[in-house]
Parts: C-alpha cells; structure tokens; sequence
C-alpha cells in the first residue's frame, strides 16, 4: 500500500520484521477502523491482506492464525443459523390486560406462573411478577415465550376473566444487529492478526508482552460483543408478553363494606379494649376530681349572698 492511500485514511500495511512496530501499525489501522465505519469493509480487507503478505512466510503462523474460540464459534455460527431460518429482526412486546373477579385473581395469576414455569419447549421464562391483594388487588406477569406460543398464552390468561386490551409494540433490529455483526468480524481479524503476530514474536519478550496484553483485550471485548449479540438474537427469536391481572371497578366499590363486616367483631374487640383501658386511666382522676368539685361547692356557699 502506497503512502498516499495511507494519508488518505487507509490502513497502513503491517510490514515489518519487528513485531512491536507491527503491533502498533495494527492499532492505528483499527483506530482508523473504528473512526471511519463507512468505508468498515474495505478497510477491513486491506488491512487483512497487508497482514496476510507480511506473514505468508511465518513458519506456523497460518495454524495459529485459524485459532478462534469455541464459544465464538458457536455463538456466531448459531445467530446465523436462526437468522437465515427466520429473517427476522424484529423485537416484539405484547400488552395484555384482563379482568378477573377479586376472589379469582391469587389463583389465575398463579395459574399463569405455573404454566410458563413448566413449559420450557416454548422457552418460556417469567422476567418479573407482582401480585397486590391489598386495597388495591392487581397482579402482573412479564415473561418472554416463543412468538407461535403467544396466542396460546393469551388464551390461557384470559381464561377465567375477560380479555379487556391488547397492543403489540414492534422494533426493527436490523441496524443494531448489523453493526454487532460488524464488530464481530472486526474484533476476529484484529484477534486473527495479532494471533500472527505472536507467532512471529519468537523470542522477543517485550514484543510477545505487548502483543499478549492487547489480546486480552481483545478477547474481553470480543466476549462482551458476542453477549450483545446473543442478547439480540433472544430478542428476535422470542417475544415479551406483558400480562396485568386487574379487578373491576364495581367489585373495588363494595370492598370496603364487606372488609368492615367481616372485620366487626374483630373492631368490636379493639373498640371495648381500648374503652377499657381509657377507663382505667380515668378512674384515679376521678378521686381526685369529685371530692374537688364538692369542696369548691362547699366554699362557694359559705360566701353567701
């Protein structure tokens, strides 16, 4: 590669017999990379083949070169896989509320746990759950399924009540997951590279110190891409399903009144015990307050007229 296509933003070639200046070389042309994600495919190509002629003589550098992990492997090999199979890059959420009576609600919502718990060939995971049966008795459910499970979920909650509102809120990915896709491939040619690297080092401590160092890095940065993208695949492969458990209106009206008779004796009990004990600090001041009032009624008569 000429100077003037490396002025001109391209990378550099990695050409050289010293280990420690190609390391360098190689992290300004992923600094390029990373700044100038517009021109990521050509970039990543000249860098490749800058490396790739620098290291076509290297005595083992092309076995230790194909080393990727095996967790990569399979993570990418897998997202590939459900991508072609479906082609989907949508994120799906699914609001659903249904009106159940107060006395059914503890049993529904627990109805509803218990099926997602038990139906793992759906893939069905509870995120979050809140059962209230207080003053105000509700209870909520979010989990996430296969999308064909969806409807059937939906039929099941609303079973025992009615099926009151239903909205479905839809994101495309495909920007997202390009861009992972992207830092993938990046991240495993830079990975590739240094791997060529190293096997070049020989007996170069500081060189095989540096190049070492950077592949940590690499590395963590690979794994925590890889996370992201596994992340996205959950997301395009299964669906989040918002169930909310609510109690009618007409039902929360006469609560009250029936939690204050159920409630009678028992407040009735309370009343008389606090009445009791009012008393027994009444009493001693009484001793003192009647004999008062008699002998201020006796000096008022002695005044006379």
């Amino acid at each position: 590669m000429s100077d003037g296509s490396a002025q001109a933003g391209f990378p550099r070639r990695a050409c050289h017999d010293n280990p420690a200046l190609t390391l360098r070389t190689l992290k300004e042309n992923m600094a390029l990379i990373t700044m100038d994600r517009k021109r990521l495919p050509l970039l990543l190509l000249l860098t490749s083949l800058s490396v790739a002629s620098c290291t076509r003589g290297a005595p083992g550098a092309s076995a230790i070169a194909t080393v990727m992990p095996s967790a990569m492997l399979a993570g990418r090999a897998a997202q590939a896989m459900r991508s072609k199979e479906s082609g989907n890059t949508l994120s799906r959420e699914h609001q659903v509320v249904v009106e159940v009576r107060e006395r059914d609600l503890d049993a529904d919502f627990r109805r509803v746990a218990d099926r997602c718990n038990a139906d793992s060939a759906d893939h069905c995971t509870i995120l979050q759950s809140d059962l209230s049966t207080g003053d105000s008795p509700a209870g909520q459910i979010r989990l996430r399924i296969d999308p064909s499970a969806v409807e059937d979920l939906i039929s099941f909650a609303s079973t025992g009540g009615k099926l009151v509102h239903r909205s479905t809120t839809v994101e495309d990915l495909a920007g997202a997951i390009q861009d992972t896709q992207t830092r993938l491939e990046m991240l495993a040619n830079y990975r590739k590279q240094l791997l060529e690297l190293q096997a070049k080092a020989g007996s170069n401590i500081d060189a095989a110190i540096k190049i070492a160092s950077e592949l940590s890095t690499v590395q963590s940065n690979l794994e925590s891409v890889m996370g992201e993208a596994a992340y996205q695949t959950k997301r395009t492969t299964t669906d989040i399903v918002a169930l909310e458990f609510i109690v009618p209106a007409h039902s929360a009206y006469w609560r009250p009144i029936r939690e204050s008779l159920r409630d009678f004796v028992g407040n009735l009990s309370t009343g008389l015990s606090q009445a009791i004990t009012a008393l027994a600090y009444i009493v001693p001041w009484l001793l003192v307050i009647i004999p008062g009032l008699f002998l201020l009624r006796f000096l008022w008569r002695r005044r006379g007229p």
